[in-house]
């Protein structure tokens, strides 16, 4: 199973890459979490709970709308049962503001019949929340 899942993960990833968030959301769940948050930073339009197929929608519109993704770097993939998690790199610029930051990260994404069902992001929040004040 965790072979498969790391199928789709690696999907999702290419997806992203080209921009086809529709494509994206044909691997998740309708009751997904999309977990973005981190530490109390109300500056940040995305740092919150996305609950649902819909959720995940709206996030990623949000992001679209308020940030340009100048880097997304897919480092290394870790499986166990029905999660996958992997490590990688964000370099982002908040359109509002014209300021840049970068983070490491870590996303773990949790299965369910072979869609994902959960994702949690691990990442410098507060470094993000400054860039849009």
């Amino acid at each position: 199973m965790s072979d498969q899942n790391l199928a789709v993960v690696k999907k999702i990833y290419q997806c992203f890459a080209e921009d086809d968030i529709s494509g994206m959301l044909e691997y998740l769940t309708e009751d997904i979490t999309w977990d973005h948050r981190g530490n109390e930073n109300p500056e940040s339009p995305i740092n919150k709970l996305w609950e649902g197929k819909s959720g995940a929608q709206s996030f990623f519109e949000t992001l679209s709308d308020t940030q340009d993704v100048l880097a997304h770097d897919v480092h290394e993939f870790f499986t166990s049962e029905n999660k996958v998690a992997v490590t990688g790199f964000y370099k982002g610029r908040v359109k509002k503001t014209g300021k840049e930051f970068a983070s490491n990260w870590a996303q773990v994404w949790e299965f369910e019949n072979g869609l994902a069902k959960a994702w949690k992001l691990t990442f410098n929040f507060t470094a993000e929340a400054l860039a849009y004040k």
